[in-house]
């Protein structure tokens, strides 16, 4: 079936099981119409290049957005899918939705970033097994196989959001250990605010004589 890299990327379009799954990850945005000052869009572009729409999750402390390969656009220009590598290669976690009927085959999903996978098979009678495995390149100890978990349709894209959303922490805070040897974890927000500081001390320079603000009134 699908084991080659570039044919799972390529794909789509999937069964209805799947596009139930996806559905329930999160809500339907409309890239183009995103406010990016209250809404993560995960480095997609919202022009349209990375396709009209995505699934967002978020809560009060958390904002997700899934890169679904099926959402992005399959260019005849493209036959490796590098656009869509571009974003699902720098996941720290990827989430496979196998019904080929075969084991999937760990690595077949390549990034610099990849540390482990939920894997989905479905099963008869609205069932699924899902497993989370880390790669054995990395030395995510608390990330160890384990056995599949048997869970329904309808519990399925909750229970996948919640162990996606733990093992990317899990993962972003070994990979601060192994960059900066330090545990301590910051958030996209808290990141990007340090980004811009670090700019900002590198290329505002003071001014001797600064003019005064101008004062407006309305009525």
């Amino acid at each position: 079936k699908q084991w080659y890299q570039r044919r799972v990327r390529g794909n789509t379009y999937g069964s209805t099981r799947y596009v139930e799954f996806v559905k329930e990850l999160g809500d339907m945005i409309w890239l183009s119409k995103c406010d990016q000052s209250t809404v993560y869009v995960g480095g997609l572009d919202t022009s349209g290049h990375d396709g009209d729409y995505a699934i967002s999750w978020r809560d009060k402390t958390t904002q997700v957005i899934f890169h679904v390969a099926t959402l992005m656009p399959q260019n005849e220009t493209d036959p490796t899918s590098t656009n869509k590598k571009r974003h699902i290669g720098n996941n720290f976690v990827t989430i496979v939705y196998n019904d080929s009927g075969q084991p999937y085959k760990q690595g077949t999903i390549k990034g610099q970033l990849n540390l482990c996978d939920v894997i989905i098979e479905p099963q008869p009678n609205s069932m699924n097994l899902v497993t989370l495995s880390s790669h054995k390149t990395t030395k995510l100890t608390d990330l160890k196989p384990h056995s599949a978990l048997l869970v329904s349709n309808s519990s399925l894209a909750g229970l996948v959001r919640h162990m996606a959303v733990n093992a990317n922490h899990l993962c972003q805070v070994s990979n601060g250990l192994a960059v900066t040897g330090t545990m301590a974890y910051s958030c996209n927000w808290l990141e990007r605010l340090k980004k811009i500081q670090k700019i900002l001390s590198r290329s505002v320079t003071p001014m001797s004589s600064p003019t005064p603000p101008r004062r407006e009134t309305f009525f």
